[in-house]
């Protein structure tokens, strides 16, 4: 399975948002995209391990399924940090070892995670943050409801520094809170908890009321984290205490229909996001709890689908409303459609020829001859004719001599016969959304017939099952960057065929052909995905035991058939991308123009009466319509 697309917006609902890296970063430019539905988290590392070319080493305990959907592209350094966010959600970290990853339990992580940073933002890292002025024990206690409950945070009393594993992108937060901290000299500081009120603004408006009451810049400051919503206040002990109380009363719940929000969509699957959006939901909680000793939990984030409206109900608070507004705008787009075109073409002929001579006679009482059944007459069949009755005779030359104690029958054949099957479906998906056409028969297929129940009572009766035989096509789109497709395809064509001789007529016989394969195509390119050319030849031989093997007098003794068959099958595909209404206007009124122009034969009794706009099908007023079997308006 080809996996490659993982959002931006599941980038910025992580426990920290990272930035994408551009394009140019990549040496060799390529993008990548992932669209996947309930995949195995094994089949993804696989995947990214191509992708990047990283030896990925599995503990054996990796397991679960994520479900990813985006519509943007992304190079490879995205491709990896999207990577190690979606297993830290699963509960796994990726600590890469130089020539090769390791992925293992988070737990585990935190007592192997390396001191290098390297370029991926969600790897785990462990970092010594050294202090200056405050007191290692002392930040270590401000600092660790920050941090998430995998992560880890502990104080060096001899070295007076911070010992901090987690995320890279986490542990820089952490070292910007740190210097705040011991920038703060010898200051003391406290911790509060938000209940209502977003953290960064009240810090903000902590700090402005500060220092619009005259105290200096570094009198005393607040710090709002964000993803725990709590306040660092530092400063002395009644600037402290002052901006706790204001703090306190700030910190009232706020108008309830900011909380809320019924979100409709445009172009998704309001069912589907709802899962994708749940996960993402329990991950911001999780992270706004933080450790174990970081005291009250994380608001609850609740969203449900409502299928009837397609729209979403989100409950949360605001500033988590805000994120989840900013993953559905991206998510909420609209998706191109593909309309594929196969073409079925089967060129098949046949030779036949066939030449024979059988003859009888009679000498009194001893009488022979030879016959050979091979060229459609035999002479044994003219003898046993009843007097008066015209014989069936078969196609070709047929030349009989003799009397009355002696005849001869010459037959001669040659036939050449051409048939071309061309089959043309087409059909209409949305990206990556499989679609299927079936042009054909359901037939009934016996499968066991019985006469006595289990009591020996009888009570005959047959089971069937039906089955399609006609021409089958199924195709999965997906749009790479550009105009190049990944197509999923397969094609079957089968028909009934006459049972051979000896076989019952319940039993049906079909002939199939079928091609399943995943290719690459550009837009309105034709490509051969398949094909198979036969050619059977025959030939059969029906003589009299060395008689017929004389030179040149044994064909008096022998009749020969030649068969030559020859079968041509190939299949023809032609994608073609619709990016935006006007496309799809555009291509139906040129398959509506082709359909018009058909015409029956000359002086046939049924002609077609279309409109010449399309959309006078449906509406049934408007223009006249065209007499398809004269080509003219009436």
């Amino acid at each position: 399975m080809k996996l490659t697309r993982l959002t931006r917006a599941l980038l910025m609902l992580g426990t920290l948002s990272f930035p994408l890296a551009s394009q140019a970063n990549d040496p060799d430019g390529r993008l990548w995209t992932l669209n996947m539905k309930d995949a195995e988290l094994r089949d993804l590392v696989s995947e990214v391990g191509e992708i990047t070319g990283k030896t990925m080493v599995l503990d054996p305990r990796l397991s679960g399924k994520v479900t990813v959907q985006s519509t943007s592209a992304i190079n490879q350094e995205g491709i990896y940090s999207l990577f190690l966010s979606v297993l830290r959600s699963q509960g796994f970290a990726a600590l890469d070892q130089g020539d090769r990853v390791l992925i293992v339990p988070v737990a585990e992580a935190k007592t192997k995670a390396s001191r290098h940073r390297g370029n991926a933002s969600e790897a785990f890292v462990t970092e010594v943050l050294a202090l200056d002025n405050a007191t290692a024990s002392e930040v270590s206690a401000v600092v660790r409801p920050l941090v998430a409950n995998d992560a880890y945070v502990a104080p060096s009393a001899s070295s007076n520094a911070l010992v901090v594993t987690d995320s890279a992108n986490n542990v820089e937060r952490i070292r910007q809170v740190v210097r705040e901290l011991d920038g703060a000299g010898h200051k003391s500081f406290t911790t509060l908890k938000l209940e209502h009120a977003w953290a960064t603004e009240v810090a903000r408006t902590l700090t402005e009321s500060v220092s619009q009451n005259g105290g200096g810049p570094n009198a005393a400051k607040a710090i709002g984290d964000a993803r725990s919503n709590r306040l660092i206040l530092v400063g002395p002990t009644s600037l402290r205490e002052q901006m706790a109380r204001l703090a306190r009363a700030l910190d009232v719940p706020g108008d309830a229909n900011a909380s809320t929000r019924v979100v409709r969509l445009h172009h998704s699957d309001a069912k589907q996001l709802e899962e994708l959006l749940n996960g993402i939901g329990k991950r911001m909680e999780n992270g706004a709890r933080g450790g174990k000793d970081g005291g009250a939990q994380g608001s609850p984030i609740m969203i449900s689908a409502d299928t009837s409206q397609n729209a979403l109900v989100l409950m949360a608070e605001p500033a988590q409303l805000a994120m989840l507004d900013n993953v559905i705008a991206q998510l909420d787009r609209p998706r191109a459609q593909v309309l594929v075109e196969a073409a079925i073409v089967e060129v098949s002929g046949d030779i036949n020829e066939a030449l024979g001579v059988q003859w009888a006679a009679r000498a009194g009482d001893v009488a022979g001859g030879t016959s050979f059944g091979n060229g459609g007459l035999t002479i044994g069949s003219l003898l046993n004719q009843e007097a008066g009755k015209r014989p069936n005779l078969p196609d070709g030359a047929i030349i009989g001599i003799g009397s009355r104690n002696f005849g001869a029958l010459v037959t001669a054949l040659s036939s050449d016969s051409n048939n071309n099957l061309l089959s043309t479906p087409s059909l209409l998906t949305l990206d990556n959304e499989a679609a299927e056409i079936l042009v054909g028969q359901n037939v009934p297929f016996q499968t066991g017939s019985y006469t006595t129940d289990s009591a020996g009572a009888s009570n005959p009766f047959t089971t069937v099952e039906r089955k399609d035989v006609g021409i089958t096509l199924k195709v999965t789109p997906h749009i790479n960057e550009g105009d190049t497709l990944r197509l999923k395809v397969e094609q079957e064509s089968s028909e009934l065929a006459s049972a051979p001789a000896g076989i019952s007529t319940s039993d049906v016989i079909t002939n199939k052909r079928s091609v399943k394969s995943t290719i690459l195509a550009d837009d309105g390119q034709i490509i051969v995905i398949g094909g198979l050319i036969k050619d059977n030849v025959k030939t059969q031989v029906s003589k009299v035991p060395l008689l017929g093997s004389i030179p040149l007098l044994g064909r008096l003794f022998r009749s020969t058939k030649d068969v030559n068959e020859k079968t041509n099958l190939m299949v023809f595909l032609r994608p073609t991308l619709l990016r935006n209404t006007a496309n799809a206007d555009s291509l139906s009124q040129r398959k509506y123009d082709g359909l018009r122009q058909l015409r029956p034969a000359a002086g046939g009794a049924n002609g077609l009466l279309l409109p010449e706009d399309p959309r006078r099908l449906f509406d049934g007023a408007g223009d006249k319509v065209v007499d398809m079997r004269k080509g003219a308006r009436r």
